[in-house]
């Protein structure tokens, strides 16, 4: 069984990732690209929290992977607030 960092390594990435899809990749419905940048950002914390926890108990590989994942929200929550945020809020 994995362990615990892992398994919320997954879920957080999966749902970072998603959110920043559907924000910055959607034109299906009028709004939904805003209100996914706006969550996608929350989700972001998120993601950072945990990736940062795992970070910090990792060791080797996975403490460089981790690490990487708890710097990538960033760079992502700075595109969705450039492309979908400011220019709605502008």
């Amino acid at each position: 069984m994995k362990d615990k960092n892992t398994i919320w390594m997954t879920i957080s990435g999966l749902a970072g990732l998603s959110f920043f899809l559907i924000a910055n990749f959607t034109n299906l419905f009028v709004g939904l690209a805003v209100t996914a940048g706006i969550l996608q950002i929350i989700v972001n914390v998120f993601v950072f929290v945990v990736w940062s926890k795992a970070f910090l108990q990792s060791i080797g590989l996975k403490k460089c992977i981790a690490f990487i994942g708890a710097v990538f929200p960033f760079f992502m929550a700075s595109i969705t607030i450039w492309r979908v945020l400011l220019p709605v809020f502008h």
